[in-house]
């Protein structure tokens, strides 16, 4: 083979002397004329140098059929190529772009197989008699002829890859080396392939040899041949952990069981055989349990944590822990390092018997807690912010019911024509009636004074159609013996609309109720005011029939002083109302209303907000009647609210519940009007009304009770009670009209409602 590989290259050379002139007149294809080295492995890799000509073109170097890995032109003499992977021999051809270079021997590679090589074992060490299983992992193992665990023959083995083989060790003894044969060659030796022949491990002593049936006691245990162990069992359950101390001593933590178990150590020879000196008993421990609260006394809505701590001797009890109140469970927790947690915010006001019970296992005993009495109230602030609302909030309902109402009867009375005037103050505000402004010259006295259903038979000016208004009725008699003057221009244009604005004021005097049953204290002193703004829009749809809307605002403060507390807020009113004369002496009304209101309370510490809807109905009879020039009103009226107010929680955390109330009042009475002649150019009318009322109500609130708090009784406007009323009014020179009027309620009662007013009429073109 030398031989022809010599010749080949001297005739490679004569051919490229001959065709040295051709080449230098055009391009050739390359010639190789020798390679070096001529093999390498089957695997590729192999860097091969190809001497030859024309290869400063080249485009490509060949292994047979299979490009190079890659290559590198030096010269054009001479390229550097990594064979591919390959077997057998191949020819080496390179390619410029005038051809390929032709095979022949001097180019031919031959591929060989490489020796295999062990790079681990597992496992790395077996008993003595053999036996073990291993996984060896390295290369070039295909076609394996042989494994050898020193100068043994593997029992078996398996060649599962190029990589991997299985096989079975041989009885033996110390440390040997497992080496794979293949056609190849034999594998080199080195310390990855070393495999000890070892003694199975031995248990002599374990200490201590009781513990808990919790587990968790720290044995010592004693014994041979433990270094690479790989488990450590209390019977059948696997330790909570281990260490290798040597390999005559490991530390182990023991799992939760019962009974007396045999303590066993596995290495990868085998596992040790039991005796009586490996045995460890679990023993069941008596529990304890504490129990405490995060709050005791708490309050009602305020979130409790009740605590269970269960400890024995000897380990740390898990499992589950029932919490209970009274004997009934309440709820469940999981012992964490021997504690259990459970929170609730729904005991109800009073006192708990609350328990823990531990249901135990096989390690530790059930045991149950002492019982813990948990007292749940309300905070005293709370409750006082309750009761601010239950009270105040009926009397700003009363207070509003009273100016609707009232603002609606005169705007049903004005729309009539009974006794308009552009401003008219009552015993409770003052009233704008813009329907009143005097036209074309007319005295704001005579606006009006045209009704067919109030006949004036005392006026001197009765044969015109139409009547006066009471008041002016009430002067006719006196007219008739003062001088005749010429009548001021009486016409106006009759108008079937009237626009009206009323505004009131009320207030509510410092009182002291009487005492609470079971409470032993007075309830707080209040007193506060509020302001109702109102207008509306009247229409005469009939010359006995009205309609009307109205509109409103309101805002209020009222103080309980005993309490600290006050309450205030604002809202808007609207609604419509209705009224029909029946009879000229006689009317009937109705009205509805819809408030929204917001409230701000705060009661010492306690402070909330809360909303209410409010709905109000008011219907009355109201009668005119004369006697000479007294004019008597007689009346029976009634209006009932309904509010409903949500649910909020106060700063101190307290949930204070959805409310709903309903008040309202009855009333029955008479008003008195009589003039008097003071001069010539001034005429003073004083009035008078008498009025019996029963305020009634209706509270859904719960009631509050908790020692040693003043808690507000809930006697606010309700009951029998009696309301006057008075004031004057003085017509002067020129129709304007001056008054003053007060009115004070509640007499007989426990609340004091007084209101104050001055009033004028103004007339003016």
């Amino acid at each position: 083979m030398a031989t022809a590989r010599r010749a080949g290259c001297a005739l490679a050379l004569i051919a490229a002397a001959l065709l040295g002139p051709v080449a230098a007149a055009s391009a050739q294809a390359p010639a190789v004329a020798s390679i070096s080295p001529t093999s390498g492995p089957t695997t590729g890799g192999t860097v091969v140098s190809i001497a030859g000509g024309s290869f400063s073109t080249a485009t490509a170097v060949r292994f047979g059929a299979t490009n190079a890995t890659s290559f590198t032109i030096v010269s054009s003499e001479r390229i550097t190529a990594v064979a591919p992977a390959g077997t057998g021999t191949v020819d080496i051809t390179v390619t410029n772009p005038s051809g390929t270079s032709f095979a022949s021997p001097v180019d031919q590679f031959t591929y060989v197989a490489a020796a295999p090589t062990v790079t681990s074992i597992s496992p790395t060490a077996g008993p003595t008699t053999g036996g073990t299983t291993l996984t060896i992992t390295g290369t070039g193992f295909t076609g394996a002829t042989a494994v050898t665990f020193g100068a043994a023959s593997a029992v078996s083995f398996t060649v599962n890859s190029a990589t991997s083989i299985t096989a079975t060790s041989p009885a033996g003894t110390g440390t040997v080396d497992v080496t794979v044969t293949t056609a190849a060659g034999t594998s080199a030796t080195s310390a990855a392939d070393q495999f000890s022949y070892t003694s199975a491990p031995t248990v002599t002593a374990i200490a201590p040899a009781t513990g808990p049936a919790a587990g968790g006691t720290s044995v010592a245990i004693t014994g041979t041949n433990l270094t690479g162990a790989t488990a450590v069992k209390f019977g059948a359950t696997n330790a909570a952990s281990f260490t290798v101390n040597s390999a005559t001593s490991i530390t182990a933590t023991s799992p939760a069981g019962s009974g007396t178990v045999d303590i066993m150590v596995t290495t990868a020879v085998g596992t040790s055989a039991t005796s009586a000196a490996d045995r460890f008993t679990f023993a069941v421990a008596t529990t304890q349990i504490a129990l405490t609260s995060s709050q005791n006394p708490s309050s009602f809505g305020q979130s409790v944590t009740f605590t269970a701590r269960v400890t024995a001797a000897g380990g740390t009890p898990t499992g589950t822990v029932i919490f209970s109140d009274g004997g009934s469970p309440i709820g469940t927790a999981t012992l964490a390092a021997g504690t259990a947690a459970f929170s609730i915010a729904t005991l109800k006001i009073g006192s708990h018997t609350i328990t823990a019970s531990y249901a135990g296992d096989g390690a530790f005993n059930a045991g149950t807690s002492p019982a813990l009495a948990q007292s749940v109230g309300v905070p005293s602030d709370s409750v006082k912010l309750r009761a601010l609302q239950i009270d105040l909030t009926k009397v700003v309902a009363q207070n509003s019911g009273q100016a609707i109402s009232g603002a609606i009867d005169g705007a049903i009375s004005e729309g009539f024509g009974e006794g308009v005037s552009f401003m008219t103050p009552s015993g409770s505000g003052i009233r704008f009636n813009f329907a009143a402004d005097p036209a074309d010259g007319v005295a704001q006295a005579d606006a009006g004074n045209r009704s067919a259903y109030a006949p004036d038979r005392n006026s001197a000016a009765a044969g015109r159609s139409g009547s006066n208004p009471r008041i002016d009725n009430a002067f006719a008699a006196i007219d008739q013996q003062m001088p005749t003057k010429a009548p001021p221009k009486t016409y106006r244009e009759p108008r079937d609309w009237l626009f009206w604005i009323d505004v009131r004021g009320s207030g509510i005097d410092r009182w002291s109720s009487p005492t609470a049953p079971g409470v032993g204290t007075t309830g707080s002193s209040i007193y506060g005011n509020q302001l109702n703004a109102l207008m509306g829009l009247t229409y005469k749809v009939a010359p006995n029939v009205l309609i009307g809307a109205v509109a409103g605002y309101e805002t209020f403060y009222y103080t309980a002083q005993d309490i600290n507390g006050k309450l205030t807020g604002d809202g808007w009113t609207a609604g419509s109302y209705l009224g029909w004369m029946i009879a000229p002496t006689l009317r009937y009304d109705a009205a509805v209303t819809f408030s929204q209101i917001g409230y701000n309370g705060i009661a010492g510490a306690a402070q909330g907000n809360f909303n209410g809807d409010r709905w109000m109905f008011a219907t009355g009879l109201t009668g005119s009647y004369r006697m000479s020039s007294l004019l008597i009103e007689p009346s029976a009226r009634l209006y009932t609210l309904w509010e409903h107010e949500n649910a909020y929680v106060d700063t101190l955390g307290t949930l204070q519940t959805a409310r709903d109330f309903v008040t309202g009042r009855a009333s029955a009475g008479v008003k008195l009007s009589y003039p008097l002649a003071s001069t010539d150019a001034a005429v003073v009318t004083p009035y008078l009304g008498v009025y019996g009322d029963y305020y009634f109500s209706r509270d859904d609130a719960a009631a509050l009770a908790v020692n040693n708090i003043p808690v507000n009784p809930t006697l606010v406007l309700e009951g029998w009670s009696a309301r006057v009323t008075g004031g004057l009014n003085a017509r002067v020179a020129g129709g304007v009209m001056l008054g003053l009027g007060a009115e004070y309620g509640g007499l007989g009662g426990t609340a004091r409602i007084w209101t104050f007013s001055a009033r004028a009429r103004v007339p003016f073109n």
